[in-house]
């Protein structure tokens, strides 16, 4: 087994990242617990929040922007909810990965590994973009550990856009081939400029050790396997798919499926309208409730 102590390549820039982190975590407007969790894929970060009786909700952040991104949404969210928002090993954050994710099967079993360390046997679990691959790796590995499933512009339902592609490679490139500069521009074309500056400072960093498994689209079986109540939120600003076939798709193929389509929301359609979300997702876990 492959053993890492950090995930940065340097300890300036590792204090540089934390230092971003911990002011996109002050952004949140209630207490929160910082959770270290291990798995065998290595040690999860969760930063945790919300009454400890509540019923559990977990939350994957998009790609290279971590568990701090929830700040839109947290309030609303941890009011009825005890909420565990995770930083996914192997991207941005504060979690440390000991061996590499292969295959998509890999990120079911590590949230169930966590999911076992927090003595949750079952929760409703939220997701963006390549948090909502995961979500839904999930729910098809592990379906009676998911009670309801938020999908919001998740990275699996149709090939993404070549050009939003390129984006994304470009964020992970070194310093010396493209600046922190080059990267906001870069940044602010792939998710919104309504993000707060620390969220975006950490999107640039330089220093990170990168191992993101790219997420595959996933089949019609496996769509038509998602078995727990799911909802998809789309925003008609997409840019990584069309969101009409990527609505056309899930509508045809997941059983039990309700949808909502964003309006003036593009990918990072928490941060563009949070108070549209907030209410889809809390309204979907309300009426669905057990």
């Amino acid at each position: 087994m492959t053993t890492q102590t950090s995930m940065f390549k340097t300890t300036v820039g590792q204090a540089r990242y934390f230092a971003a982190y911990d002011a996109a975590l002050a952004l949140w407007p209630v207490p929160t617990e910082a959770l270290d969790v291990p798995t065998s894929f290595g040690v999860t970060h969760i930063n945790a929040c919300g009454p400890t009786a509540a019923p559990p909700l977990v939350l994957l952040p998009g790609q290279a922007i971590s568990s701090t991104m929830w700040y839109p949404n947290i309030q609303a969210f941890s009011q009825a909810h005890r909420v565990y928002a995770l930083d996914i090993l192997g991207d941005m954050g504060k979690s440390v990965r000991i061996r590499p994710f292969t295959a998509p099967a890999d990120f079911g079993d590590w949230l169930v590994e966590v999911l076992d360390a927090l003595k949750l046997e079952s929760v409703h679990v939220a997701g963006l973009s390549y948090g909502g691959f995961i979500a839904a790796r999930l729910a098809l590995s592990a379906p009676q550990r998911v009670r309801k499933l938020v999908l919001m512009a998740p990275a699996s339902l149709l090939p993404i856009r070549r050009r939003f592609f390129l984006r994304m490679l470009g964020m992970l490139a070194p310093a010396f081939i493209l600046s922190a500069q080059a990267k906001q521009t870069l940044l602010l074309g792939v998710y919104t400029p309504s993000m707060a500056p620390a969220i975006r400072q950490m999107l640039t960093t330089t220093d990170f050790r990168y191992s993101m498994y790219l997420p595959p689209v996933y089949t019609d079986a496996e769509l038509h396997s998602l078995a727990p109540p799911t909802l998809l939120l789309l925003g008609d600003k997409e840019l990584i798919y069309d969101y009409a076939a990527a609505l056309n798709r899930a509508r045809t193929f997941i059983p039990n499926l309700q949808t909502a389509l964003i309006p003036n929301a593009g990918h990072a359609l928490n941060f563009d309208q949070p108070e549209i979300v907030n209410q889809y997702v809390l309204e979907f876990l309300k009426t669905h409730a057990e």
